[in-house]
């Protein structure tokens, strides 16, 4: 029988998930705002100064954003429907993510997942609920998932 993973070491291994994101995250902000957003300034514009900024939000920030985001969703859903069974956090942690058979899940069954989890950030009780005997956080429960020792003979 697998024994589910609980709410401390789920907790620390989104911490390093978070981590990675924001590694991520920090690299594309210091592109843009080091490389990028200077050359369409060295471009010289005629505009005004709200069409500039504008500008600017439109070209330079908004992109950028997109880009962290989309990495997000492919690090989680890639990761976990992956013979790996995990991101990188749960990885280190020991974990994997199952469907409710014990069974590697899809990449679409983890794409949904991503924003289920999204939704337990949102009202953070969704984590919360994995501090229960059940040890499902709301994201499991919506797609039927768990998150497991990797050793399947844990006692």
């Amino acid at each position: 029988m697998e024994k589910p993973a609980g709410f401390w070491i789920r907790a620390a291994a989104s911490i390093i998930d978070v981590f990675i994101i924001a590694i991520f995250s920090f690299i594309m902000i210091f592109i843009n705002t080091f490389i990028v957003l200077p050359l369409i300034d060295a471009a010289g514009t005629h505009m005004s100064e709200a069409q500039y900024e504008f500008f600017m939000l439109i070209i330079g920030t908004i992109p950028v954003l997109a880009i962290i985001f989309i990495f997000a969703i492919l690090y989680y859903s890639l990761l976990t429907s992956s013979n790996m069974q995990a991101t990188l956090g749960k990885k280190l942690m020991g974990i994997i993510v199952v469907n409710q058979y014990g069974e590697r899940i899809s990449f679409w069954h983890s794409f949904g997942r991503f924003f289920a989890y999204t939704l337990s950030k949102i009202l953070y009780i969704g984590f919360i609920m994995a501090a229960f005997p059940s040890k499902l956080a709301l994201h499991d429960y919506i797609c039927g998932t768990k998150v497991v020792y990797k050793n399947k003979y844990l006692d």
